[in-house]
């Protein structure tokens, strides 16, 4: 499904707000606020419908865009737990993709994402199963989402970029690698030593040409410091992070494509060190693919 979203094209009309361009169901919306809405909306979205939302960058200043969820229901199932597997709506460009998919009843939730180095444009997907209506678990229910969005100039916060932090005992130097590379391999510092407590890293990949899509990644070792437990759930001390995306921590094994979003020169990636606990850290191997 996330492939043949690859080829979204459109053309346009204008609304009261922003300029749309659609066709069938995809959608380009190029104004600096507006919405986001379910097909059919404001009734139930209809099964087997794979749609594409992007909306458009006016300019390098703007950092990324925030969505609040004025209402936000999409059909979840038993076999959904911790992963959206019948029908969701994803931030297209973020890994690990299971922390960027949203099913079920997230009504008044709001998110934050920031745009790639270069990108022209942040793209969602919404995917909906060919089950039939009737035999979704609450059939009277109404399922569909209507999404304010703005996009933003100032991106603070945990969703801010990365300040690349110095290597300890290496004066001048930073914790930055630039990787033109179409295929290798990025590590922690000093890995397989443990790596130092303090540390700000950022992985910057050169997109080779526009029609690599992604970055093919999978866990040779990773083995950062496990997550804490908070009144809000787990967070992670040290962590591994596409910015704005979600944070992986402990020891775990993964597997999965980095997407470019549209018209992105770069991505980058960040791993941070907190002042307790190091560990040995982490070891990835990469592959920059035409196929995503």
């Amino acid at each position: 499904m996330l492939s043949a979203l690859r080829t979204c094209g459109g053309n346009t009309h204008h609304g009261a707000n922003n300029t749309v361009q659609s066709t069938g169901c995809y959608i380009r919306l190029e104004g600096t606020e507006g919405f986001l809405e379910s097909p059919n909306y404001p009734d139930s979205y209809p099964p087997g419908f794979d749609c594409c939302y992007d909306i458009a960058r006016p300019s390098s200043r703007h950092c990324g865009i925030r969505f609040h969820a004025e209402q936000l229901t999409i059909v979840q199932t038993p076999q959904d737990a911790g992963f959206c597997q019948t029908d969701w709506l994803a931030m297209d460009s973020c890994v690990p993709e299971g922390g960027s998919r949203f099913c079920g009843n997230l009504t008044g939730s709001t998110f934050q994402y920031l745009f790639q180095p270069g990108s022209r444009a942040l793209r969602l997907i919404f995917h909906s199963s060919s089950q039939s209506p009737d035999k979704r678990p609450n059939p009277n229910a109404k399922y569909k989402y209507r999404i304010k969005y703005k996009v933003l100039e100032d991106c603070g916060g945990l969703f801010q970029e990365p300040v690349v932090s110095s290597i300890p005992g290496e004066t001048g130097m930073t914790c930055y690698t630039r990787i033109p590379d179409k295929q290798g391999s990025i590590n922690t510092l000093y890995y397989p030593d443990y790596y130092p407590h303090n540390l700000d890293c950022v992985y910057e990949f050169m997109r080779p040409n526009p029609f690599i899509c992604g970055i093919k990644m999978h866990s040779v070792e990773f083995d950062l410091e496990p997550s804490m437990e908070t009144p809000f759930g787990g967070a992670c001390a040290d962590y591994f992070q596409a910015p704005g995306c979600g944070f992986l921590c402990g020891s775990i094994n993964f597997s999965w494509t980095a997407l470019y979003q549209p018209g992105a020169t770069s991505q980058r990636f960040h791993f941070h060190s907190d002042d307790m606990n190091s560990h040995q850290g982490f070891l990835i191997a990469f592959e920059q693919v035409y196929h995503c």
